[in-house]
C-alpha cells in the first residue's frame, strides 16, 4: 500500500513539473531542476554523455533509437540542459532529436534557448534548430532571434539563419543571417540589414556589430536614415556612443529640412552636431547651387560650409572658384581666396579675395582685380551667346564692386560695376585710367574719376579729374583740370589744358573749352576754345587767342623759366636743405604731414608739390596705407617739387611703409562694423558677434564683444536713452581695440 502511494505522489510531481516547464514556459532553476527530476518515472542513462529524466519511454535500452515523452535531458559533460515534449535518442551515436516546447538552458544560468524542433549532435557539439528560435543571453540582456540556429553547447557562436531579429536595449539588428561570438562580442550579420537604435536606421548588405564598442561597420549599399539626414555609402563606420559615421567608397547625403543633397567619395559625419567632413571629391546641392571641390567640412543645420581646397560653384550661367573659400547655404553668402567668376557668356573676374550673394545681386572682389564684361546685357535673353572678345570691356583694380540682373530664364548679367584703385579699362581702342571707374553695363555707359587718363593711338593722353563715356556711340566729356600731352615728331611734347573736352572718339578729335592753354616748345598759346586732331596732332584755336614765348633753362636740379631773380634761386635752396620727412613718422603715424609752402630764410615764400611713386602706400596728400596685416613692407619715392617763381628744384625722399601692427588693422576694422539707425525707443536690435577684416593672407573673422554703460550685453539690446552709446571690442592674438559706437535715434 506505501508503495502505491509512493507511485502517486511521484505521479503528481512530474505532472505538476510538466506544467512548469511547458506550459507555463518559465525558467527553471538548475537546483530546482535536479529536485524534480528524481521524481520522473523513467531515468535513463545515456553511456556517459547524458541523463534522460521522462514521463514516458519508448523502446528498449538494447534498441538503436528510444523515444521519449515529457523529457528532460542534462547533457552531462556539457554545460547544458535541454527539456521538451518528446525526444528521440540514437543510442549509438548519442545523437538527440526534441520537438515541442524545446528549452535549452546553460547550467551557468547564462543562455537560454526556446524552439519548436532542435537536434543535439555529439561529434561537434553541434545543436541545431529547425524551427523558428530564439536565444537569449541573460547575462548581457541580449536577444537573438531566427528561423533555424546552429550553435554549440557553449554558446561560444551562435548562428542565425533565415529572418533574424538581434536585439540588445534600444537597438535591433535585423539580417538574413547573423553569427554571435561571445568571445570576441561581435555580430557578423550578411543579407538586408537593417541596424536600428534610438538615434536613427542604417542598411546594407552585411555588417559587423562591436557589442563592446558599440560600433557598426556596413559593407554594400548602406543608406542611413535619421530624424534629418540620410546618407549613402559604398562602406560606412558608425559608432553609438560619439553618433560619427564615416562612408567610404562614395555616396550620397540628403539633409531634409534644407533639402541641401550632395555625393562624396569619403566622408565623416558628425550626425550629433550634423556636421559633414570629406577630405576628398564632394558635390552641393543647394537652391539651385552646385558646389564641387576637394575638402570641405559642412554644418547642415547652420549652413557653413568651409572649403579648404580648389572648389567650383555654380549659379544658372555663372560658376565662382577658387583656392579655399566659405559659403553658407542658409544666407546663400560666398567668399573665395583667389576668385575667379566666370558666365557661360565668356565674362570673367578674378580677384585676391572675393565675397557676395547672387540672391542681393552684388560681389566685391578685393587684391589684383582683373576682369572682362560684356555690355549691352539688356539683349541678353534675345541673344545669350558667347560675347565677341573684341567686344568686351576689359578692367583691372585693385577693388570692384560688382551688381547683377536676373533675367526671365532665371540667367544673370552684370548691369553695373564699380572699381577702385589703380584702375585700367579698355574697350576696343579706348583705354582708360582712372583712382574710380564704374561700369554700366546695361546701357554702355563709363564713368571714371580722381587721376583720370584716357590714352590714345600715338602717343596722345587726356587727364582730367572726370570723364564720361558713351560706349556705344564712343562720345562724351572730360571736366576738371583737363590736360592733353601729345609727342610730335620734329616739335616734341606738346601740353594742353581745358576746363572741359568734349570726346568724340570715332571722329578722333577733342573739342576743348574754357581757358585752353597750349605749350608747344618754346611757345605758349592760349584761347578760349579749340579743337584737337588726335590722329593728325593739330590743334586749332579759337576765340580770344593769345601766344607768349619763353626760355628754359635747365642747371642741375635747379630750373629757370626765363629770367629767374636770384633771391627766388637762393630760396629754392634754402628749402631744399631745410626740406625733411622723418623714418619714424612714417613707421608710428597713418599720415605725413606734408607741406605745401616754406619761407626760405631770406623771406621769400615757395611752394611745394609732391608726387608719389606708389599712391597705394603714400599718396600726395601723406595719407599712408601700411597694406593689410600680414603682408611685407612697401618702398616709396616721395618727390617734393620746391618752386619760387621761375626757381624750381626737386628733392626725393627713399622712404619704407610697414605692413600695419594687428592693433592697427583692428582700428581698421572697427569702421566695418554697422550699428542700425532705429526709429523709436524700445527697438531691439541685433549686434555683430565678429567682423570681418580683410589681410594679406584673405578675410577673418575678429570676435567682437560689447559693453553697455559699462556691463557686458549679449548680442541682441532693446535700445533706450541709457545705453545710446556702446563700446565695442575687437580682440585678435591677445590684442585688443575699443571704440565707441553711438546709436542713431530719430528722436535723439
Amino acid at each position: 500500500m506505501w508503495k502505491k502511494g509512493a507511485y502517486g505522489f511521484l505521479g503528481l510531481l512530474a505532472v505538476y513539473f510538466l506544467y512548469v516547464i511547458f506550459f507555463k514556459n518559465i525558467s527553471v532553476p538548475q537546483q530546482q531542476m535536479e529536485k524534480q527530476i528524481k521524481t520522473k518515472k523513467v531515468v535513463y542513462r545515456l553511456k556517459d554523455d547524458a541523463i534522460i529524466y521522462a514521463d514516458e519511454q519508448i523502446g528498449a535500452p538494447t534498441d538503436d533509437i528510444i523515444k521519449f515523452k515529457g523529457v528532460i535531458v542534462d547533457l552531462t559533460k556539457k554545460n547544458m540542459m535541454i527539456s521538451a515534449k518528446n525526444a528521440t535518442v540514437e543510442t549509438k551515436t548519442s545523437n538527440l532529436t526534441f520537438e515541442g516546447k524545446v528549452f535549452g538552458k546553460s547550467k551557468d544560468n547564462k543562455w537560454n534557448l526556446m524552439t519548436e524542433r532542435a537536434e543535439y549532435k555529439k561529434e561537434g557539439d553541434r545543436v541545431t534548430t529547425t524551427a523558428r528560435t530564439k536565444v537569449v543571453n541573460n547575462e548581457k540582456k541580449m536577444e537573438l532571434e531566427a528561423d533555424r540556429v546552429e550553435t554549440t553547447t557553449a554558446f561560444k557562436e551562435v548562428k542565425g539563419i533565415g529572418n533574424v531579429i538581434y536585439k540588445q536595449a534600444d537597438k535591433n539588428l535585423n539580417s538574413n543571417e547573423a553569427t554571435y561570438y561571445d568571445d570576441a562580442q561581435k555580430i557578423n550579420a550578411v543579407g538586408n540589414v537593417v541596424y536600428k537604435d534610438s538615434k536613427g536606421t542604417m542598411t546594407s548588405n552585411s555588417a559587423i556589430y562591436d557589442i563592446v564598442k558599440k560600433q557598426v561597420e556596413a559593407t554594400g549599399n548602406v543608406k542611413y536614415q535619421g530624424k534629418d539626414l540620410m546618407v549613402t555609402a559604398a562602406k560606412a563606420y558608425y559608432d553609438e556612443t560619439t553618433q560619427i559615421t564615416r562612408g567610404t567608397g562614395g555616396g550620397t547625403f540628403h539633409y531634409k529640412p534644407k533639402n541641401i543633397t550632395g555625393s562624396y567619395v569619403d566622408g565623416v559625419y558628425d550626425l550629433k552636431n550634423e556636421l559633414l567632413t570629406t577630405g576628398s571629391k564632394y558635390v552641393l546641392n543647394y537652391d539651385g547651387y552646385v558646389v564641387n571641390g576637394t575638402n570641405m567640412v559642412y554644418a547642415f543645420k547652420a549652413g557653413d560650409a568651409t572649403l579648404n581646397s580648389n572648389f567650383a560653384i555654380r549659379k544658372q550661367n555663372f560658376v565662382i572658384s577658387g583656392t579655399s573659400g566659405n559659403i553658407n547655404t542658409n544666407s546663400k553668402n560666398i567668399f573665395s581666396n583667389n576668385m575667379m567668376m566666370r558666365s557661360d557668356q565668356g565674362d570673367v573676374i578674378k580677384s585676391k579675395t572675393g565675397e557676395g550673394n547672387f540672391e542681393k545681386r552684388e560681389f566685391k572682389f578685393d587684391g589684383n582685380v582683373n576682369g572682362k564684361i560684356r555690355g549691352n546685357v539688356k539683349d541678353f535673353v534675345a541673344d545669350p551667346k558667347k560675347m565677341v572678345d573684341s567686344e568686351a570691356i576689359y578692367f583691372r583694380g585693385n577693388t570692384a564692386k560688382v551688381y547683377f540682373l536676373v533675367h526671365k530664364n532665371k540667367d544673370y548679367s552684370v548691369t553695373r560695376s564699380e572699381i577702385k584703385g589703380n584702375v585700367n579699362m579698355n574697350y576696343k581702342e579706348i583705354n582708360l585710367n582712372s583712382q574710380y571707374n564704374e561700369i554700366d553695363t546695361s546701357k554702355n555707359l563709363i564713368m571714371a574719376r580722381d587721376k583720370v587718363m584716357m590714352n590714345f593711338r600715338g602717343n596722345t593722353q587726356m587727364t582730367s579729374n572726370f570723364i564720361y563715356l558713351d560706349l556705344n556711340t564712343e562720345k562724351g566729356y572730360a571736366q576738371n583740370n583737363v590736360k592733353i600731352v601729345s609727342n610730335i615728331d620734329g616739335i616734341g611734347s606738346v601740353n594742353i589744358s581745358a576746363d572741359k573736352a568734349t570726346i568724340d572718339n570715332k571722329a578722333r578729335k577733342l573739342i576743348l573749352d574754357g581757358n585752353v592753354e597750349t605749350y608747344r616748345g618754346k611757345t605758349k598759346v592760349t584761347s578760349k576754345k579749340a579743337t584737337y586732331y588726335v590722329d593728325q596732332k593739330i590743334l586749332e584755336n579759337e576765340q580770344n587767342i593769345k601766344i607768349n614765348y619763353y626760355l628754359q633753362k635747365n642747371d642741375s636740379n635747379t630750373q629757370t623759366t626765363g629770367k629767374a631773380d636770384p633771391k627766388d634761386t637762393a630760396a629754392v635752396d634754402n628749402v631744399y636743405s631745410r626740406l625733411n620727412i622723418n623714418a619714424d613718422d612714417v613707421k608710428n603715424n597713418t599720415s605725413l604731414n606734408l607741406v605745401k609752402s616754406m619761407v626760405a630764410s631770406n623771406g621769400v615764400n615757395t611752394q611745394v608739390k609732391w608726387t608719389s611713386s606708389n599712391t597705394n602706400a603714400i599718396d600726395v596728400t601723406g595719407k599712408i596705407n601700411k597694406q593689410f596685416y600680414g603682408g611685407t613692407s612697401k618702398t616709396v619715392t616721395m618727390n617734393a617739387n620746391i618752386v619760387s617763381k621761375n626757381a624750381q628744384k626737386i628733392k626725393s625722399f627713399n622712404l619704407t611703409v610697414p605692413s600695419e601692427t594687428v592693433l592697427e588693422m583692428l582700428k581698421r576694422g572697427s569702421s566695418n562694423i554697422y550699428i542700425p539707425v532705429v526709429s523709436r525707443v524700445d527697438t531691439e536690435i541685433t549686434l555683430p558677434r565678429t567682423v570681418g577684416i580683410n589681410t594679406f593672407k584673405g578675410m577673418i573673422q575678429v570676435p567682437v564683444t560689447w559693453k553697455a554703460n559699462g556691463a557686458v550685453v549679449s548680442d541682441r539690446i532693446n535700445v533706450n536713452a541709457y545705453n545710446s552709446e556702446l563700446e565695442g571690442t575687437l580682440t585678435y592674438l591677445g590684442t585688443n581695440y575699443t571704440k565707441t559706437y553711438r546709436i542713431k535715434l530719430n528722436q535723439w
